[in-house]
């Protein structure tokens, strides 16, 4: 009997050995399996088969959180009825809510119940009846919070072994499934810096304590021009204007033996600069930082190109200079020798500024060089006269009233812009090697042009350089139209003031006549017809510059209706006739038959031809002749005023109608208004005027008025608005 006992003793613990070499096989099995762990949808059922190939299990339960969301895999025996795996969830659901202080659903729809085939254990087949058991161990690493958990039910009562066995199932799962998500987060970080790195603008460069290239990213090629293979490897050096080579080298051994991580360059001038594949220097602004690995440094280089912000800024200081500078005159000349100065400076060896009157003739009236050799060619070019209707420098420009600009100059581009073989050989000495050229407008009205021009090889114009010269030219525009308009003031002062001098002149003379006159009264020698025309003559300057200050206003008004032209031809003749025969002249008509009725106001028509005649009677010598005369033409009748007077030269002809304006070599005097209130009468009733002369042998002045039509209705007061 004894031993029997100690035979069945030495059987058991010879099964509990077996058992206990199991468990350790299985436990290092289930380590080598998490050693290449996956996923946890693939490794963790094969750890569950393993767990039950060690113990005769009814189910196995395995929760991990994933973003907050319980994952869920099930396993359940072969056999087993679908009611004892819903009480195990429901178990399972009851404890996972326990540990982790808060309620959790495996069976809401957020939970992914992934369920697993079935394995074939070979431990159920030896089940007993004995007490049911379940077990859930936390999944957590250290002392971090519970991220899943796994819960088993045994067939039987699950000894102190067991749950060793479990525990360190659990406990090597937890490790591997938290080792995992940390290699997949680095991995991720990883991959997204590197994604950051590979398509950042800046260029990020990493060398080693020997200065080589070990990192060079797609904004690093991008900048210098250098591929990744062409660079990998190589010194620093590469990538640095030669002047700056030995200092870098001292930087770096200086900044690793110091305490900072990372640091600005370049604080100090001459500031950073790199240095492209093509030779080209650009400026930059850097910073770098440190790390040591595998007990090495590892220094990282951010740098940006600011060219363009170096550009912008470079720019907006030219422009804001060349506003003082263009600010500092007012003259025409020393505007247009500002223009060249300056355009020179900044863009070219060569400049050609020129101008369009307000005729529209074009004038050459600046060319300099910035070479003293070449400043007679300049010169010359100046001088020499062009046939604008053909090509030359600024043909295009004034053509198209845009900007033009030719990169590349070349021995065909020069011929063509040449028209003699002189201009040729001018064109060849200056050399340009790229030109560029802007209109000079000011509101819409084109003043000239500005053409620069580079006589250096390495130099070629570019966009950027034709948007800063429409920059240069617009305020060169405005120089000049403010040097113009000053001009323009200053005449219109001094015709103010010579105006008023003849105003005073003109006043004066029947002022004394009047007092004259009174005297004779006192004696009682009255002549009151001499008071009464001197008295007129000051009244009709009066009026007119009423009329000149109302035609300033946009303010004369007129008040037509149906006139006789004949009749007022005739009544305008007879009213100056005693003007004329005064001055020995003879006053002719010439009216055809039959001139219809024309809109007009009577009393401005009279005007007008009082101003016209009386202009003549100054301007015709004794025993000339004056003809009034006046026939229909269309929808307008023709009125005209003829003398065989002095004339009018060409230069001054343009400028009859304007106001205060006399011609100054006229023996007589004038206020210089009654041409200009002509004008603004005959345009007030929607006709025209204009002149035509001869030197030594006349002038005639035209004007028209329309022709009265009934059926239209017309307005009884019509402003005029100086044109």
């Amino acid at each position: 009997m004894v031993e029997e006992v100690q035979e069945n003793a030495r059987d058991d613990r010879l099964a509990e050995l077996e058992r206990s070499q199991r468990r350790l096989q299985h436990l290092y099995d289930i380590s080598k399996l998490l050693t290449r762990f996956q996923t946890f949808e693939r490794t963790a059922p094969e750890v569950v088969a393993l767990i039950s190939d060690t113990l005769p299990l009814h189910s196995a339960i395995l929760i991990l959180e994933t973003g907050g969301v319980p994952q869920a895999i099930t396993w359940q025996a072969t056999g087993e009825s679908v009611r004892r795996l819903q009480v195990a969830k429901a178990r399972a659901q009851e404890a996972y809510s326990y540990l982790i202080c808060s309620r959790v659903s495996l069976d809401c729809e957020e939970a992914r119940m992934l369920e697993v085939a079935q394995f074939v254990d070979s431990a159920t087949e030896a089940q007993t009846e004995g007490k049911n058991s379940f077990v859930m161990l936390p999944f957590a690493v250290g002392r971090g919070s519970i991220f899943g958990a796994l819960q088993i039910e045994g067939v039987g009562e699950l000894g102190e072994l067991d749950l060793s066995f479990i525990d360190a199932v659990v406990n090597q799962l937890a490790t591997a499934v938290d080792r995992h998500s940390t290699d997949r987060a680095l991995r991720a970080s990883e991959a997204r810096l590197a994604g950051i790195i590979s398509i950042a603008a800046d260029a990020i460069i990493s060398i080693d304590e020997a200065q080589r290239v070990v990192m060079y990213n797609e904004g690093a090629q991008q900048i210098f021009g250098w591929s990744r293979d062409e660079v990998l490897g190589k010194p620093l050096d590469l990538l640095l204007p030669e002047r700056f080579r030995g200092a870098h080298l001292k930087h770096i051994p200086d900044f690793a033996a110091g305490v900072e991580t990372a640091r600005r360059m370049g604080d100090s001038r001459p500031g950073i600069f790199g240095l492209r594949k093509s030779g080209q220097e650009f400026p930059a602004e850097a910073a770098v930082s440190k790390l040591k690995a595998g007990g090495a440094w590892l220094f990282t280089v951010v740098l940006r190109d600011i060219t363009e912000r170096k550009r912008i800024e470079h720019e907006e200081e030219f422009l804001a200079e060349i506003g003082a500078i263009f600010a500092t005159t007012l003259d025409s000349e020393k505007t247009l020798a500002n223009v060249a100065r300056v355009a020179m400076r900044e863009f070219a060896d060569f400049c050609l500024i020129e101008f369009a009157d307000e005729q529209g003739k074009i004038r050459r009236l600046q060319v300099a060089s910035s070479d003293p050799a070449k400043a007679g060619i300049a010169e010359a070019l100046q001088r020499l006269p062009l046939d604008r209707s053909r090509p030359h420098l600024s043909y295009a420009i004034f053509q198209s009233q845009r900007p033009q600009m030719i990169s590349d100059v070349t021995p065909e581009t020069i011929r063509a812009l040449a028209q003699s073989d002189e201009h040729l050989r001018l064109l060849e000495d200056i050399a340009p090697t790229s030109m560029m050229g802007v209109p000079l407008n000011v509101h819409g009205r084109l003043l000239g042009a500005l053409v620069v021009a580079s006589c250096r090889a390495g130099r070629r114009y570019a966009n950027t350089d034709l948007r800063l010269l429409e920059e240069v030219g617009r305020r060169a525009a405005l120089a000049l139209e403010n040097a113009r308009l000053y001009r323009a003031a200053e005449r219109a002062i001094q015709a103010r003031d010579d105006m008023l001098g003849v105003v005073a002149h003109d006043i004066r003379n029947p002022l004394n006549t009047i007092l004259m006159q009174v005297m004779l009264i006192q004696r009682s020698e009255a002549q009151p017809e001499r008071i009464e025309r001197a008295a007129s003559r000051i009244n009709r300057l009066i009026q007119d510059l009423l009329d000149v200050t109302h035609m300033e206003a946009g303010g004369l008004s007129i008040e037509p209706a149906s006139v006789l032209a004949g009749q007022v031809i005739l009544e305008s003749a007879e009213a100056q006739r005693s003007l004329a025969s005064s001055g020995s002249l003879e006053l002719q008509i010439d009216v055809t038959s039959a001139l219809p009725e024309i809109w007009a106001d009577r009393d401005r028509l009279l005007q007008i031809f009082e101003n016209l005649i009386g202009n003549a009677t100054k301007f015709t010598g004794t025993g000339g002749r004056i003809t009034v005369g006046a026939r229909s033409s269309g929808e307008d009748v023709l009125f005209w005023v003829a003398d065989t007077g002095v004339g009018i030269s060409a230069d001054d002809l343009p400028h009859v109608f304007d106001r205060f304006w006399r011609v100054r070599k006229a023996e007589r005097r004038g206020a210089g208004l009654g041409l200009a209130i002509v004008k603004g009468l005959v345009e007030a009733h929607g006709g025209r005027v204009w002149a035509e002369s001869t030197v030594a042998q006349g002038s005639t002045f035209y004007f028209t008025v329309p022709v009265a039509r009934p059926a239209e209705s017309h307005p009884s007061d019509t402003p005029y608005a100086p044109s």
